[in-house]
């Protein structure tokens, strides 16, 4: 983020929860297109969480993701003290690997190896943190024809009591090592001090947000590529796929905590788990189905663009 949003924590909470009713509208535009008969389009509707839910909470539903954003935002909130000890430092740290990228004509997603991989820097860097996997896709690569990339990636809100010069010196490591490599000519690691409880509670609604949109490869002024925000090329189905993939997930798998403090996720899982049991006693519930197949039969039998399912390693 070349600059934080001139906006209150409160507003930034706000813009983030109407992102994603932005990407909710994309994808259930995408399923209203395909024509789906009437247990076919709930189901879809239970997926995204419109009107309906199931027992479990699959990533892609849209309710619990909102919810789970304003959950987190008043948990980071209660933490103010603990950030403000002496010699504490905050950090917004995104990390993105070549494990983590596939295509959404072929996908396969990694999201062990990748969770392995951002816990086991995180530590090295010496910060503890709260992190959320998401996907989004590259729009413009790699082009001609060949559909888009999807990144697989981490955004992470970390702290820690370390010297001043630790973190970008093991940031530096980390970025120049083999076991880091971002194949777009990007450093896999960035991270940014945050030194306004402000800018972190701003960054608390940041990470766990959905692909509203998605990001163009771009070279900055130094020659160095960046992913630049855009809606350019992001079609409903896109959308509407990468839900296909969430749903997969239950939404507790996409969200872990690394080292000290590890009760931060289990409060915020607890509310969330509150909310949802409040929830089914409000809304209806769908029947349980096989997720995976019933993304298979609809690929088969509706005009979806797409032949081939998710794979999850």
């Amino acid at each position: 983020m070349a600059g934080y949003p001139k906006r209150s924590p409160s507003e930034t909470l706000k813009n983030q929860l109407t992102k994603a009713d932005l990407y909710l509208a994309r994808a259930a535009r995408a399923a209203e297109l395909l024509r789906l008969p009437r247990r076919r389009r709930s189901r879809i509707h239970a997926l995204l969480g419109i009107d309906r839910c199931l027992r479990e909470v699959p990533l892609c539903d849209v309710s619990a993701r909102k919810e789970g954003a304003k959950i987190l935002y008043d948990v980071i909130k209660g933490m103010k003290p603990h950030f403000a000890q002496t010699g504490m430092k905050v950090y917004h740290v995104t990390l993105v690997d070549e494990i983590g990228i596939t295509t959404d004509r072929n996908p396969t997603l990694r999201l062990k190896a990748l969770k392995r991989k951002v816990d086991k820097a995180i530590r090295y860097v010496g910060l503890s943190g709260i992190v959320f996997v998401e996907v989004q896709p590259l729009l413009n690569y790699p082009g001609g024809g060949e559909g888009c990339t999807l990144m697989l990636h981490a955004h992470a809100l970390c702290w820690g009591v370390v010297s001043e010069r630790k973190v970008p010196k093991r940031l530096k490591c980390l970025n120049n090592s083999r076991s880091w490599a971002n194949q777009f000519g990007a450093r896999p690691i960035l991270a940014r001090r945050l030194k306004d409880f402000k800018n972190i509670l701003k960054i608390a609604c940041y990470v766990s947000k959905l692909p509203h949109d998605g990001k163009y490869r771009s070279p900055n002024s130094s020659g160095e590529w960046r992913f630049r925000p855009t809606i350019k090329g992001y079609t409903y189905r896109l959308a509407l796929r990468i839900a296909e993939g969430f749903s997969q997930y239950s939404i507790f798998d996409a969200v872990f905590s690394v080292a000290e403090r590890k009760h931060i996720r289990a409060i915020w899982k607890r509310r969330l788990v509150d909310w949802h049991r409040a929830r089914l006693e409000r809304v209806e519930q769908e029947a349980p189905f096989d997720i995976p197949r019933f993304w298979s039969r609809l690929r088969r039998k509706h005009k979806s663009g797409y032949t081939v399912g998710f794979r999850h390693e």
